[in-house]
């Protein structure tokens, strides 16, 4: 494929720091530590790298990435300010631990990304807690939450959102329209967004005992409550995404349970390729390097000089080639799956081609057609 054939990225990943305050059970990156962070990318070159990037798309979106990165705060905020300047819109997921007083929410609001997402993974605490590793856990992001949103109507910052990130899997599937109307009505966030269940983060051992533990939801059953949660809240949510979440948990319930326990090591994947991070997405790791994934089983590219990441982007079309055949569990991630979970997203990525006058990935309803014939075998 060539240059034309797609758009500029939308989205380019930094990673600030690799350690985290929690002991999340579906995550293995609190055992990590920054020992090595005078290795990491400069201040300086990150600041290179994004001012390239947004000559490359103007309107393109800096993505956040820790561990937790607010831990590392002087740091976390020298990067929302550098994207700031360079007019990109700055997008992050934390914990909410670090956000304890109404002024750090209101410096979040000033200073820190335009959408806000708190990781949060279900209005049962006791879910949370436990998921979560840590006691407590469950009101320090909610607290965190109610002071974003109260601090974002205090300043009047209409283009801040703040989200709720929800991590879906067997123990808390069907309780997902309580879910909903909590950080709806409740929290007053603006959108609960919704990630499912994939191999754990990081996985540091042959065995992932979350993944073996939560993977048991029932796919069509989980489709019919998305589907009654869409009308009954108004959410607007794309056809062609929930068709895909039954999709993925239906492959999952073909692999035998041994297999699903090795996690990443299982050797198998969804039955439809549903990720497109190759047609939209750079990831830069601690080190520099750039990739169209977070994976490493696909080659990637130091940036050492001003040019490479345009050179990397617009020179990758074999690795892509490979990408397309690609089926892993985390092409069900809300960062690299192809289709939005909204029909509003959706229309944000056919903009995107249309202003770039390229050719758009196939419409929601070519993608859910695709998904069934993969399911049937037709």
């Amino acid at each position: 494929m060539s240059s034309s054939s797609f758009p500029p990225p939308r989205f380019v990943f930094m990673e600030v720091n690799k350690r985290c305050n929690l002991r999340c059970t579906h995550c293995d990156f609190w055992q990590r530590t920054d020992d090595d962070k005078p290795n990491y990318l400069s201040i300086d070159h990150k600041r290179e790298i994004l001012s390239e990037f947004a000559s490359l798309n103007p309107n393109g979106n800096l993505v956040i990435c820790g561990g937790e990165p607010m831990l590392d705060f002087n740091d976390y905020f020298d990067l929302t300010m550098a994207a700031r300047e360079r007019e990109l819109r700055v997008l992050s997921v934390v914990n909410g631990t670090r956000i304890r007083r109404a002024e750090v929410a209101e410096k979040m609001i000033t200073d820190g990304p335009h959408e806000i997402s708190i990781s949060l993974n279900s209005h049962i605490p006791e879910i949370h807690d436990e998921t979560r590793g840590v006691k407590g856990a469950f009101e320090k992001a909610t607290r965190a939450i109610r002071l974003l949103v109260e601090a974002k109507k205090r300043l009047g910052a209409e283009d801040t959102r703040i989200y709720v990130m929800g991590l879906i899997f067997a123990s808390n599937y069907k309780l997902i329209d309580g879910f909903y109307d909590y950080v709806l009505n409740d929290l007053g966030a603006d959108q609960l967004k919704l990630n499912f269940l994939q191999p754990s983060f990081g996985q540091a051992g042959e065995t992932d005992p979350f993944f073996a533990a939560e993977s048991g939801v029932d796919g069509d059953e989980l489709e019919t409550i998305l589907q009654a949660c869409d009308q009954k809240y108004g959410l607007g949510l794309n056809p062609a995404w929930m068709g895909q979440t039954g999709m993925y948990f239906r492959s999952l319930d073909k692999i035998s349970p041994e297999a699903i326990a090795r996690g990443w090591g299982a050797g198998t994947g969804t039955d439809a390729h549903i990720c497109n991070t190759y047609e939209r997405n750079v990831m830069i790791d601690h080190y520099g390097t750039a990739r169209l994934c977070f994976s490493h089983m696909f080659p990637g590219r130091k940036l050492v000089n001003p040019g490479d990441l345009t050179d990397f982007w617009t020179t990758s079309s074999a690795v892509r080639a490979r990408m397309r055949k690609c089926n892993q569990f985390c092409g069900i991630s809300h960062s690299v799956r192809r289709e939005s979970s909204t029909l509003k997203g959706r229309a944000k990525m056919d903009a995107h081609h249309a202003e770039f006058g390229t050719v758009p990935p196939p419409s929601r309803v070519t993608m859910a057609v695709e998904s069934i014939k993969a399911v049937i075998g037709k």
